[in-house]
């Protein structure tokens, strides 16, 4: 595993945490829902354009390094102008949700390649996820502590902050080349073609539009809990806390022993039935959502990252970016229209998606299988 790699992939994990859980919660408080969920959406376009845009350049420009310091440079960027914008980001959010967008576009296309040549990649989660303890604990206290004393003033602060780690996660990776072209018509195909990867990325494609949606909602959903930024801060401090056991304990300890397709589908009917208690009692699905997410995405992506074949490497990352923003599109736009909705009918309407995606995993069991995990 390369040690650089993973310590960037932590740095830039710990920089976000201060601020990239707080940008629908930021845009919510300086004005309402209806502007959060159009700069989700906006964002999950501008993700696949960025993504794409860096499919066709990498033919005659392979230095991924490259791409992996811009896409940084235009989180820099976006960060700076919410400082700039300050309460009035609002009205821009198409702008923001642009440069968001594209940013995640360009950084994700680089990470991915990198990642791909990570041996076991099951294990760099499991570490990433031990180093995201130090996130976990620390991202609350700074974020809870600065918006208690400074309030509305915090972001700025906090997007400060991020700039600043952001600029000393440049210089850690090293550079990496591909090898393989981008065929926009291939990387369709491919999807046609390898039947245990299409049962993978269609599971995927739905779990990635609920997750997208959820976890720029649940923060909404956890400060109407909290009612402040203090409780706010010690609510997310409880609720990672869970996760990281959920991590530690059944995907980490207990996995081996465990059919993983029976884990993922069962843990997507328990958060399903969870949500129904939106309405009555928030806190419970919280903890349900914490301990069961953790369960779901990971488990399916590693088998669908080891069914990739390393000659059509391009075609199969653009193929698998554009499913899943494709995802997260479809599902912030089913926000969108439900807009005008009460916050809870929002969230709980898009849970049940995940069921189907783990029954269309569950079906490709005994092609997928074959697959090493």
């Amino acid at each position: 595993m390369r040690k650089n790699f993973l310590m960037s992939s932590w740095l830039f994990g710990l920089a976000n945490s201060f601020s990239s859980p707080l940008l629908s919660l930021y845009i919510y408080v300086t004005s309402s829902i209806y502007y959060s969920i159009y700069f989700i959406l906006y964002t999950s376009i501008f993700i696949l354009i960025g993504y794409i845009l860096v499919g066709y350049i990498i033919n005659v420009y392979n230095k991924i390094i490259t791409f992996y310091k811009i896409g940084i440079g235009l989180y820099i960027l976006f960060y700076l102008l919410l400082l700039l914008l300050n309460n009035n980001a609002y009205k821009y959010t198409l702008l923001l949700g642009a440069i968001y967008g594209i940013a995640q576009g360009y950084y994700w296309f680089a990470w991915d390649v990198i990642f791909y040549k990570v041996q076991n990649k099951l294990s760099f989660f499991n570490k990433s996820s031990y180093l995201g303890v130090i996130s976990s604990l620390l991202s609350p206290l700074v974020y809870g502590s600065i918006l208690s004393v400074f309030h509305k003033f915090g972001y700025a602060i906090l997007f400060s902050i991020t700039s600043m780690i952001l600029v000393f996660v440049i210089l850690l990776v090293e550079s990496t080349d591909v090898e393989s072209k981008f065929d926009l018509k291939k990387s369709f195909t491919i999807f046609i073609e390898n039947e245990p990867y299409k049962y993978t990325m269609t599971s995927l494609t739905i779990t990635s539009g609920v997750n997208y949606v959820l976890s720029n909602l649940n923060p909404i959903l956890i400060y109407q809990v909290a009612k402040s930024y203090e409780d706010f801060a010690i609510l997310n401090y409880i609720l990672t806390g869970i996760s990281l056991i959920s991590v530690y304990v059944i995907r980490q300890r207990l996995m081996n022993k465990i059919d993983k397709f029976k884990l993922v589908l069962a843990s997507s009917i328990t958060i399903t039935v969870s949500s129904i208690s939106i309405f009555f009692f928030p806190i419970f699905y919280l903890i349900i959502f914490y301990i069961t997410s953790p369960l779901i995405y990971p488990i399916i992506d590693v088998y669908n990252w080891n069914i990739m074949n390393k000659n059509l490497l391009i075609n199969f990352l653009v193929n698998r970016q554009i499913f899943l923003n494709l995802g997260r599109i479809s599902f912030s736009f089913i926000e969108v229209l439900m807009s005008n909705s009460f916050f809870p009918e929002q969230i709980i309407l898009i849970i049940p998606s995940l069921i189907v995606a783990s029954l269309i995993f569950h079906r490709g069991k005994k092609k997928i299988s074959y697959e090493k995990f």
